[in-house]
């Protein structure tokens, strides 16, 4: 039993720089990457959520998994709390919004601009079928470093429905 252990530390101990190397090294993330990781902190602000009523809102930007993700958590807390995961892949920033819908729609950065990120959907990965209602695109517009749009656009049955703005302050 001791040498089990001791031989499943020792493999581990090996296989450590091999995983390292298989994603992406947080060192050297592209200027997109590093513009997401410049929201980190505590956003508040308002939003039409849910209709035409103005409500409260706040977000939390966090790195984690050894710096090569930003987790966004909209309203946490909340029973309406949504999380999306911004990360790196084949050396394109991804997102996947976990929404309160019940779906995870998966985007993919589609244009950069001198103030802004945009991320769309390409397919459905993470919804059953392109009718079904689910956030389907993200522009995020940085007015400074203090001051922040996030424009989310649903789709109902196919089709864009009117864009739900967020707007944000750094909370200090």
């Amino acid at each position: 039993m001791k040498g089990s252990i001791v031989m499943g530390l020792a493999l581990g101990l090996a296989l450590l720089p091999l995983a390292a190397k298989a994603g992406e090294d947080a060192s050297k993330m592209p200027a997109e990457f590093e513009r997401m990781k410049s929201l980190v902190g505590t956003w508040t602000g308002k939003a039409k959520m849910h209709g035409d009523k103005e409500e409260s809102v706040k977000v939390t930007y966090a790195l984690t998994s050894g710096g090569t993700v930003v987790m966004e958590r909209l309203n946490p807390g909340t029973s309406h709390e949504m999380v999306s995961m911004y990360n790196m892949e084949g050396g394109k920033l991804c997102m996947t919004h976990y929404c309160s819908l019940g779906n995870s729609p998966k985007m993919t950065l589609k244009k950069v601009t001198e103030d802004g990120l945009a991320f769309e959907m390409k397919g459905k990965t993470g919804i059953a079928s392109s009718k079904e209602m689910h956030m389907h695109a993200l522009n995020l517009t940085w007015k400074d470093a203090d001051h922040i749009t996030a424009e989310w656009i649903a789709y109902r049955d196919g089709k864009a429905a009117p864009a739900h703005p967020f707007v944000l302050t750094r909370k200090k």
